[in-house]
């Protein structure tokens, strides 16, 4: 078989012009947002583009409840029309626009404020609006959060000096300990609970347990249906409690076309893509020259930006179609050596 790349494996693929910095692969349309505020929005069904804004950059998440696309950008916190893309309202935050969730009929918006003159982040602010982009409540932090979810509340996972984690909801804000005392720097959300990745490399839980633990700082850190899996920079793929090393530095997980093996992209002079099953087997589908930054997945489909603003879109139909051509050349190549031992024998 022959050896493919990523634009092999793609349905469509579209350019931003400048780094991806979030992806968003929806119900039937793959958002994607650039480090200099281009945001564009493609159907899924006919790869035609939906709409095109251009905001203050970086685009840094993305969020969506019904038809409203909520996007944290620069210092501000953007509802836009998903059908035609239209601003319906833009609000003002302090520091740098972090993230963005939904929960409860508000939309909640992580912020953070870094000093230069210390080269580190002093504090962080949830805001709390509501559909009409009015600010409701407002909560300050002095630590950085580096991922909020939603478990029975908005719950952020918190840096130095105090780490644990931030839970608030209506009744109160708390600040809980997680099993293991280091930084969060990353974060994923099941349907009830968020799964936090330290800096050590610890797995831990919104009810403070600690889930598993790889040798490097995390990377990559998804939920899945049946739990979760994470990626390291040393090359170590964890999935409920299954080890794979791939001895190259993880750059994205997500779950493959086919909804059941993860996809792995890593880093090595470039970007390769593996495949691995639920038992840790795993083999090398496809290679791409820039290397990938974010990825996104969905039913039936996996969405990928690069470094240099490409996004690509990998769906299960196109693959079939794909294994189908592969068939075919390899049909095509016996028939030529057969050709070719037929012309041998009459020599």
């Amino acid at each position: 078989m022959r050896r493919r790349n990523l634009g092999d494996a793609s349905s469509f693929i579209r350019d931003l012009g400048s780094c991806c910095s979030a992806i968003l692969f929806g119900a039937d349309i793959v958002i994607a947002g650039s480090k200099e505020g281009v945001i564009r929005s493609w159907s899924i069904e006919t790869g035609q583009l939906v709409f095109e804004l251009e905001l203050a950059g970086p685009i840094s998440d993305l969020a969506i409840s019904e038809d409203i696309l909520y996007v944290s950008c620069s210092s501000n916190l953007v509802a836009i029309a998903m059908n035609s893309g239209e601003i319906l309202w833009n609000s003002s935050l302090e520091g740098s626009s972090d993230s963005v969730v939904t929960w409860n009929g508000f939309i909640w918006a992580l912020s953070s404020v870094y000093e230069i003159d210390i080269s580190d982040y002093t504090e962080s602010t949830l805001w709390k609006f509501n559909d009409r982009g009015s600010l409701v409540e407002r909560w300050s932090f002095a630590e950085k959060g580096w991922h909020m979810g939603v478990d029975e509340g908005i719950v952020i996972g918190m840096g130095r000096p105090s780490c644990g984690f931030v839970r608030v909801n209506e009744d109160c804000v708390e600040h809980l300990p997680l099993a293991v005392s280091s930084p969060v720097t990353i974060g994923c959300d099941k349907s009830n609970m968020t799964i936090f990745g330290l800096s050590d490399g610890s797995i831990c839980n919104s009810k403070g347990e600690l889930c598993g633990r790889v040798g490097e700082s995390i990377t990559s850190l998804i939920c899945l249906e049946d739990g979760w899996a994470c990626g390291d920079r040393q090359g170590l793929v964890l999935r409920n409690g299954t080890e794979i090393d791939l001895n190259r530095e993880i750059l994205t997980l997500g779950v493959g076309p086919n909804g059941i093996d993860l996809w792995a992209s890593v880093w090595e002079d470039m970007s390769s893509f593996l495949s691995i099953s639920p038992d840790g087997a795993h083999s090398e589908i496809f290679e791409h020259q820039e290397r990938i930054v974010v990825c996104d997945f969905g039913k039936g489909g996996i969405a990928f930006g690069d470094l240099s603003g490409r996004v690509f879109l990998v769906e299960e139909r196109f693959e079939n179609r794909f294994d189908q051509e592969n068939q075919h050349l390899e049909d095509q190549e016996t028939e030529r050596n057969l050709l070719r031992e037929r012309l041998r024998r009459l020599r």
